[in-house]
Parts: structure tokens; sequence; C-alpha cells
């Protein structure tokens, strides 16, 4: 079955089709709405055989809540990423680094903008960084980062926020509590939303867990209980699981040498 194989190492076709959102006209709009955005979200649903892996990953247990004071701890260096017609998420990791999904990255054509604590469209706390360079994860992982040019005020995204801290996933077990912050596109564009969950499986490189998210949560970032960065949001199986990209000591050291 598909569930099966996607568990048996396929994991990464899902971060490709599942969770970037495009803005275009009919879907901004959509973005005001729930049923247009319903309607949007399922054009956009990738056939598999004769299985579907849906844009939506929306689960029973959906408890995702509005973060309105982005500025405060850890949620300063989440940020909303907008590329043309596309939207997804990022989280601040060093000076001039924010880490993101290899799926957001591809799509960009040197037209990536960044805006850490996005609270909505109209109200960008700490301003909009664009893209300077981008550096893919070597590997099958869906990681990237993405390295940002000072603002006007020649200031480095890290001078305006404090960088997230990451942490080795090696400890991750089941039924941990996390945390998925990001930009779903099917709430008011560019508003950070929380979704608590629980682990549910880990292996070597990723973990599943049972947090709701939605298109635009591409590149979120996965908390643990304080508040460190144990992965990156990838996709998920509509009405099952999520996934991340696990901080693997791999993932980690080509984090450390890239960063900047």
């Amino acid at each position: 079955m598909l569930k099966r194989k996607l568990r048996g190492g396929l994991i990464f076709i899902i971060a490709l089709l599942c969770t970037v959102i495009s803005i275009n006209g009919n879907t901004y709009a959509a973005t005001q709405t729930h049923q247009s955005t319903d309607q949007s979200a399922q054009s956009e649903d990738a056939k598999v055989g004769t299985n579907q892996i849906k844009t939506r990953v929306v689960l029973p247990n959906d408890d995702r809540t509005q973060i309105e004071n982005t500025t405060n701890g850890h949620y300063q260096s989440v940020g909303y990423i907008s590329i043309g017609d596309n939207i997804a998420t990022g989280v601040v990791i060093d000076k001039n680094t924010v880490l993101t999904n290899k799926h957001v990255a591809n799509l960009s054509e040197g037209n990536m903008n960044f805006s850490p604590a996005a609270q909505n469209e109209n109200t960008m706390p700490y301003g909009t960084f664009s893209e300077k360079e981008i550096e893919v994860y070597p590997g099958n992982e869906d990681l990237a980062l993405i390295h940002l040019n000072k603002n006007k005020d020649e200031q480095s995204v890290g001078d305006v926020v404090q960088p997230a801290t990451l942490k080795d996933a090696s400890a991750v077990t089941k039924d941990m509590p996390i945390t998925v912050t990001g930009y779903p596109g099917d709430k008011s564009l560019a508003t950070m939303w929380e979704s608590k969950g629980q682990i549910l499986n880990t292996n070597t490189t990723e973990f599943e867990y049972n947090a709701s998210t939605f298109g635009g949560n591409s590149g979120s970032p996965v908390f643990n209980e304080n508040n460190e960065v144990i992965g990156i949001h990838q996709g998920g199986i509509e009405g099952e699981s999520n996934s991340a990209v696990a901080m693997t000591d791999d993932v980690l050291s080509f984090i450390n040498k890239n960063k900047s």
C-alpha cells in the first residue's frame, strides 16, 4: 500500500507535493474563507496510483492556535517565506541563515523573501530580508539553508531576532510532546499558527507526529518542550500523520559547516 511504502523510505515524495501553497489570484482570496480554501487545496491534490497525497494535512485532533505576539520568545525566529505566488515557512538559525525545506528552496529563482515573526500581511515587526544564496542539503533529506542579504540599515536577520536553538534529535522518543509553528495557507495571509501534538514514530532521519499542518507549513520548525528545534516539517499523509526531517548528526554537521 502507498502508506506502507512511504514509511519505508519514500516519505520525501510527500514533501515535494504537500506543504507549499500558491497564492495566485484564486488561492490568495481563498485564504480568507474556509470554503474557498478547501476547494483550492483539493485542486492541488497529487494523485499517486489510486491513492492521493493531499496538500492539506489537517488531522482530526486539529487544535491550531494563532500566535499574535510573534515577537515573544522562540516565536521571533520563525518567519514567513514568500516566493512569487508561493508561501512557506523558515526559521532563523544563525546571523544570516534560515533553515527550510529543499522543495521550498527549489521554487526560488532568486526571488525569495523572508519576514521574521510576521503577524499579518501588513505587519512585519522586523521587516523583510531578501535571498542572497541557497545551499541545499546534499543527501535525500528535505533541507536547505537560505543565506539572506542585510536590510537597508545594514542589519543581519540575526541582529534583529534571536536565532533558534537546534537540538540533536537522537533523544526524540514516541509520545514526546512537540509543537509545529508556521504560516499555514488556510489562515489569513502571513499569520503565525502553532499546532501541538506528540511523536508517533521515529527512525534515523525523520519522525512522525499528530500535529496538524496545511500548505504553507513547509519548512516549519518542530520544537520540543524546551523550545529547541528538533526537526523541520516536510509533509504528511492526510488524516493520519505529519513528518519532519530530524536534526541528526549529519544534518547538524552540514548546518554548522555552512551557516553564516
